[in-house]
């Protein structure tokens, strides 16, 4: 576990030292930003799933649209847009920073995976 935390703090301290918003607390209500979440506690090499929390008025917005406008608010669509401009960027800082990072897919569509080295 301790290595994991370690690697989660690296991930982290990379994205803040590029100028990125990092989510400091679990609520997302209280904090928003880059989001670092541990894949597997008992995986190794560790690795870490990333995801663009949003400012809370926007978080607001999002839970008052219908599920049937989701697809045709504008909101959502410029959240979309944001949220895959950001995980460009953060994918780029981290295998700048000799990280390997790729989106996610599946369930996490969205987010990013990050392991430790793109070797």
């Amino acid at each position: 576990m301790i290595r994991h935390d370690i690697f989660a703090d690296k991930v982290k301290t990379t994205l803040a030292r590029a100028g990125l918003p990092v989510a400091s607390t679990f609520d997302a209500a209280l904090s928003w930003g880059v989001y670092v979440e541990i894949a597997d506690d008992e995986q190794l090499p560790p690795r870490a799933f990333l995801r663009w929390r949003v400012h809370p008025v926007l978080q607001e917005h999002l839970r008052t649209v219908s599920r049937d406008a989701l697809l045709s608010d504008p909101q959502v669509r410029e959240f979309r847009v944001a949220r895959d401009a950001m995980n460009t960027a953060v994918i780029a800082v981290l295998e700048n920073a000799g990280f390997s990072a790729r989106p996610a897919r599946g369930e996490r569509a969205g987010e990013v995976l990050v392991g430790e080295s793109a070797d």
